[in-house]
């Protein structure tokens, strides 16, 4: 028997679903849709790699689904904003003394230019907490991302308060026209 939301959850999907172009799609993700495996084929859709095609209202989508599961929809509302924003990732490392950093949930200070402070939040991709001297990638999303759009691949920017550190720009997508 079908849950409550059950026939919801599979429209979005499937909305989701077809979002995804063709030459990144799989051939068995419809299946798994039509065999009501939720869990997995929203797993799949948030973990496609690539920027450029995955649209505010696909991550969107994702959100509800997750929402409609009951589960966590931070994520899928953190790539929406990415997508509209543009996207910033960084090889963080924390200065040795430095307070330990939750994966999400922080806004911290960057100087972003040797004398110019900006917030922005932060997302770390691979540990729920980053400790003194540990590195990790983490993904930024500026308060305001004009006032980061100087910054290319490679620069330094350094991270500002209790847990000090410094970050490499790895990867930059630039916001949506």
């Amino acid at each position: 028997m079908l849950g409550r939301h059950d026939l919801e959850i599979g429209e979005l999907l499937r909305f989701a679903v077809g979002l995804v172009p063709r030459e990144v799609r799989t051939a068995d993700l419809l299946d798994y849709v039509d065999l009501e495996e939720w869990e997995l084929v929203l797993d799949l859709l948030g973990e496609f790699g690539g920027n450029t095609w995955q649209t505010p209202r696909y991550w969107a989508l994702l959100a509800e689904a997750a929402t409609q599961m009951e589960g966590d929809d931070a994520w899928f509302q953190w790539r929406c904003v990415e997508s509209i924003q543009g996207l910033w990732r960084v090889s963080l490392t924390l200065a040795e003394g430095a307070e330990p950093l939750q994966a999400r949930g922080e806004r911290p200070t960057w100087d972003v230019t040797g004398n110019q402070q900006r917030v922005a939040a932060l997302w770390i991709e691979s540990k729920p907490v980053l400790k003194a001297g540990e590195s990790a990638t983490a993904r930024l999303r500026p308060f305001v991302p004009a006032a980061w759009g100087h910054l290319v691949r490679s620069d330094r920017i350094t991270l500002l308060g209790s847990s000090p550190g410094i970050a490499t720009i790895i990867e930059k997508v630039p916001p949506r026209p």
